[in-house]
């Protein structure tokens, strides 16, 4: 607690520092001890979550997660509770949220937060959504930036993706960047949008050939649509630097195969 309350901050307007003043009930964003302390006060949640599944018996583990006994994942500040799809254990769910409400005072955003059914009767789902505050979502769900599925990804799971990269590549249009310049950034920006989504998917090679021809087309005409001749084949561009490349990583040396479930019914972010 002492490094809760004893921090001090100023604000930063227009570029002018504005007042000074001490915290005393949280932490900056950014500050290294902020992941600690998230993690300390979800361990609570997920205890109190488990306590009311033994007190209360009309608590049901979702179907998927009975055998693991599983209620709740959390990483960052994405957080899933799972459940079966019934009233009575959607309301244990609540009572717990409330408490931990009360204790901590941190109230869960209804904005950020959803809930999915999957084969629950409709007259089940219309009960359910008068008991929880949260808006119904649609599958499949997309947790820490990526879609949550089984199957192989299509173009359409990943167009958000190509979307994304293309929206940097508009801001940075009506820059003068050098040559270097745009080399650093392909390096350091855009290739950390995908990076992340190639490490847990393998990727569709329309998607592949997308995101590489952006790049492509950004490298050598900034993004202009009447792009500039290539000058380099972009196989010998992406060699690595030692051997005469430019050292860009190919989208697919970082693909690989993972499994991740798709089975969810309950799922909110704080």
């Amino acid at each position: 607690m002492m490094c809760v309350s004893t921090a001090s901050f100023s604000l930063s307007v227009n570029g002018n520092t504005y007042g000074y003043f001490r915290g005393k009930s949280g932490l900056r964003q950014g500050n290294p001890l902020s992941p600690y302390l998230f993690t300390l006060v979800m361990e609570i949640l997920t205890l109190m979550l488990y306590r009311a599944s033994r007190l209360d018996k009309s608590f049901r583990f979702h179907n998927k997660c009975e055998k693991q006994c599983i209620i709740n994942l959390w990483f960052a500040d994405d957080l899933f509770i799972f459940t079966r799809g019934c009233g009575t254990s959607v309301r244990v769910i609540m009572r717990s949220l409330n408490d931990f409400t009360r204790m901590s005072g941190l109230v869960p955003s209804t904005s950020k937060s959803t809930i999915f059914f999957c084969n629950v009767p409709d007259h089940t789902r219309l009960a359910i959504l008068n008991i929880i505050p949260f808006v119904e979502g649609s599958l499949p769900v997309k947790y820490l930036g990526v879609p949550l599925i089984a199957s192989r990804l299509i173009y359409k799971d990943c167009k958000v993706l190509v979307e994304k990269m293309e929206g940097r590549i508009t801001n940075w249009k009506n820059n003068w960047l050098s040559f270097a310049g745009r080399l650093q950034l392909i390096g350091s920006v855009l290739s950390a949008l995908y990076i992340y989504w190639a490490s847990v998917f393998i990727l569709p090679k329309r998607v592949v050939a997308d995101l590489e021809a952006k790049m492509r087309r950004f490298l050598w005409s900034q993004g202009s649509v009447s792009q500039e001749k290539a000058k380099v084949s972009w196989k010998s561009v992406c060699l690595p630097k030692t051997e005469g490349g430019l050292g860009i990583r190919r989208i697919g040396g970082y693909e690989c195969c993972s499994y991740v479930p798709s089975y969810l019914e309950f799922a909110f972010e704080m």
